[in-house]
């Protein structure tokens, strides 16, 4: 009896379903009706939709107008000054597709497209998108390629003066300290800034991320000079958040909170003045790097310049650090081994790179500030150095004229090894980067005379 009902109700079902599908309009009739319903709605509203994407959680937030026409072109305002301002404002393509669900696609190439290539497109921007659906009048799409949980994008009806909120100046400004030497040797550094606390006499050290908005503190320190930020204290802070531009001021997503002598909390930064006033990197160099005045509020003037000082290289401490000679490279990111390259010149049996730093081995002759070349045959050529002082990551030094040979010294070994060592270390300064690596205490030393650079293992 049970039997026979269930095929009753089956039988029932699908002949319910086969005759409403009868009444419903063709598919492609369907698909259009609502391609044509969503585009009814992005060109509805009078001043377009304002949108404030998020790319990624870590991402910070970037600001835009977009007005779209039924044409088929949409006119996307924003405040990314990249590409010499490419992409302020442009008009280009869009379409709705319908695959997954609706999809809203912007076709030629325009601001989420530069977004979506950086970080060799692992960046987690988007230029296609799903249709959600629709809450207090706002329409919500989500990112069409996300693997876990989307991300969702809210596009919110524009005010008149919305066009007010960006932050051009302070965009294109903040820029140029994406442009300060850095690193590069497996994957460039961000660059660092000190912002200098006047008022409070702290320094904070972070390393800001123009293309993806995001900073990360590093640590503060009290003294607004490096002699005073050399011999005061020192806070570690870990701290990372994206940032927006809104009203020519930096708005950090989640704000900084430490303490170190006071409490202070810092949400904002309100800059003002730019100029290519900063410090420079080398004393040998007369190019300086950018420099920002303004406000951090409530807690006065603060100025932002480049810095080579970073906690990410203080872990370079007295040991003893090698590495195959071939990676050391010059400012070009030429291997100094290659043909014209000067230890290819001046040893070409040249095996490894050996930098003695503080430390005595078993051999009590072998100078403890010392570093030199590994010929193939274990003779070690060596050059002293009077001992350094370490800062952070800034290492301080000077080369002299005294020289060891573990094997005896070959032919013109010391005016080889002057040659050298004087093209590489040429200014005497030196900046230590931790290359993170699991099982491995590996670092990077740059000149930032010559943006010579060398991968050492301690």
């Amino acid at each position: 009896m049970i039997r026979h009902i269930l095929f009753l109700v089956l039988g029932f079902a699908l002949f319910s379903c086969g005759n409403d599908e009868e009444d419903l309009p063709p598919i492609e009739e369907r698909v259009s009706t609502a391609i044509n319903g969503l585009k009814d709605k992005l060109t509805a509203p009078r001043n377009g939709w304002r949108l404030e994407y998020q790319p990624t959680e870590e991402s910070g937030i970037f600001f835009m107008l977009l007005d779209f026409k039924e044409n088929g072109e949409v006119n996307i305002q924003s405040d990314v000054a990249d590409n010499d301002g490419e992409f302020i404002d442009q008009t280009i393509t869009y379409r709705i597709d319908n695959a997954l669900g609706l999809e809203l696609i912007f076709e030629t190439f325009g601001v989420f497209h530069h977004l979506f290539e950086q970080d060799n497109a692992s960046f987690g921007a988007e230029f296609e998108f799903l249709y959600v659906g629709e809450e207090d009048e706002n329409l919500i799409f989500e990112s069409k390629s996300d693997f876990f949980i989307p991300s969702q994008i809210r596009f919110e009806q524009a005010d008149a003066n919305d066009d007010r909120i960006f932050s051009l100046e302070l965009a294109e400004n903040i820029s140029f300290f994406e442009d300060v030497v850095t690193p590069r040797v497996f994957g460039a550094d961000a660059p660092g800034q000190r912002l200098i606390l006047k008022d409070r006499d702290i320094t904070i050290f972070w390393s800001l991320d123009p293309v993806k908005r995001n900073v990360n503190v590093e640590f503060a320190a009290f003294g607004t000079t490096d002699e005073e930020i050399f011999s005061g204290g020192r806070l570690d802070i870990s701290h990372s958040t994206g940032y927006s531009l809104r009203n020519d001021r930096l708005v950090l997503t989640e704000p900084l909170s430490f303490s170190l002598g006071r409490s202070l909390t810092i949400s904002e930064f309100a800059f003002s003045d730019f100029s290519m006033t900063g410090p420079a990197f080398c004393e040998l160099d007369s190019d300086n790097s950018p420099s920002y005045q303004g406000f951090a509020q409530g807690h006065g003037e603060v100025t932002m310049q480049s810095t080579l000082l970073t906690s990410r290289g203080s872990d370079f401490t007295p040991n003893v650090y090698s590495v195959n000679v071939d990676f050391l490279f010059d400012g070009e990111l030429n291997r100094l081994t290659d043909d014209n390259g000067i230890i290819a010149q001046k040893f070409p049996e040249a095996s490894g790179f050996i930098i003695f730093y503080g430390v005595q081995l078993t051999d009590p002759d072998i100078p403890i500030y010392s570093l030199g070349i590994i010929l193939s045959d274990g003779n070690l050529l060596l050059r002293e150095y009077e001992p350094t002082n370490t800062k952070v990551n800034l290492i301080e030094f000077e080369l002299t004229d005294g020289y060891f040979f573990s094997d005896g010294e070959p032919a013109g070994a010391t005016e080889g090894l002057k040659a050298v060592t004087d093209e590489i270390f040429e200014g005497g300064n030196l900046y230590a980067f931790e290359i993170p690596l699991e099982g491995l205490e590996l670092f990077k030393l740059f000149n930032p005379c010559n943006q010579y650079e060398i991968i050492l293992v301690r």
